[in-house]
């Protein structure tokens, strides 16, 4: 180690708390020691809500994605007509036309998300009673993991805080008392002149 670096490391010790110096009390190594174990107990709690809350909502969420899967069918139709594609929506309203196994011709209202065309070939979904459904979301389960193991984190996060915060207060309002009382005890030793 350098000066330049024992130096850094004595200040950094210093500013945080770890030093010897006598005009700490016993309230602000407290602190420093509790902070640092709450700190510990957050880099901790991280990993281990990611790993069980993101990964079992994940697998949850991607079961039932599979599960809604399983359930529909994917079917070429074409489209009859199109309608005009409103300005604040990325949806393009047409008419699509397809067959059945049967079949059967069917024709219904489709909401695409691309420009389309009269003539034009497109994939849809159809669920049991051969009615257009959304498409499966791909992207759902890892979604509702990231927001739900954020959310979790967040509450963690809250906790720890708020324990930190709450344990303050009490440590300030015991250093207010003992400044009080050594106020009041200095006053007694050098005279009160008022």
């Amino acid at each position: 180690m350098t000066t330049g670096s024992v130096n850094m490391y004595r200040r950094t010790c210093r500013r945080v708390g770890l030093d010897r110096n006598p005009m700490r009390r016993k309230e602000d190594r407290v602190q420093t020691m509790v902070a640092a174990t709450l700190a510990l107990v957050f880099l901790i709690i991280v990993p281990v809500l990611v790993l069980t809350v993101g990964v079992s909502v994940y697998h949850t969420e991607t079961a039932v994605v599979q599960a809604k899967t399983a359930q529909l069918h994917q079917v070429e139709a074409t489209v009859t007509e199109t309608g005009k594609a409103p300005l604040y929506a990325p949806i393009m309203p047409a008419k699509v036309q397809w067959k059945d196994a049967d079949g059967v011709v069917h024709t219904e209202d489709y909401q695409s998300t691309a420009l389309v065309q009269p003539g034009q070939s497109v994939t849809i979904w159809l669920n049991g009673a051969n009615k257009i459904v959304e498409p499966p979301s791909g992207s759902q389960a890892l979604s509702k993991a990231v927001l739900l193991t954020g959310g979790a984190l967040l509450g963690a996060m809250i906790v720890v805080a708020g324990s930190y915060l709450v344990l303050r207060r009490s440590l300030d309002r015991r250093r207010l008392r003992m400044w009080e009382m050594e106020w009041a005890t200095a006053d007694l030793r050098w005279g009160s002149r008022s």
